[in-house]
Order: C-alpha cells, then sequence, then structure tokens
C-alpha cells in the first residue's frame, strides 16, 4: 500500500472515530453518568491522536511524496525499496 493509500485510510478512520465520538456525546447527553462520561473521553482520546498523527503527515506531505516517488524508482530500476527515507514509513 503507497503512502498516499494509507493517508486515506487515516482520513476514513478519522471520520470513523468522528462518527463514534458523536454517538458516544449522544449516548453522554440523553444518559449523564461516569460510564458514559469515560467513553466520550476515550474517544474523544482516540480522535485526537489520530487526527494528530494526521496532521504530522499533512505538515510534511512533500517529504511524504519525494519519499515515495524515490522508493518507486528504486523499485523499477533495481527491484528494492529505497534504502533510505527522509521519514520514517507510516505506521
Amino acid at each position: 500500500m503507497s503512502e498516499l493509500e494509507e493517508i486515506g485510510e487515516m482520513i476514513r478512520n478519522a471520520m470513523r472515530l468522528v462518527e463514534q465520538a458523536q454517538e458516544a456525546g449522544e449516548q453522554l447527553r440523553n444518559h449523564t453518568n461516569r460510564e458514559n462520561l469515560d467513553e466520550f473521553r476515550r474517544q474523544v482520546q482516540e480522535l485526537h491522536a489520530e487526527l494528530s498523527r494526521l496532521q504530522q503527515v499533512l505538515q510534511h506531505e512533500s517529504t511524504y511524496s519525494l519519499d515515495e516517488l524515490i522508493d518507486l524508482l528504486s523499485r523499477m530500476f533495481s527491484d528494492h525499496p529505497a534504502a533510505y527515507r527522509r521519514i520514517p514509513p507510516l505506521e
């Protein structure tokens, strides 16, 4: 999977997490208790972590794009991925 596809997957995951946080918020609004508050906080923290990761990638999108291009050229000419990357691959 290319890094561009991984970024797309990160965006889809963030959208799913937004929906889950909204559902947890609705549940908290309708039934205010400690369990629902904890679940809402957990959902928001998970969403925050994913959005922070996505922001990091987008702040360095040109570097990721250049690394991906270099990797593609390396695979075309040597059948091996690029040995050096300026930014670690996405996890």
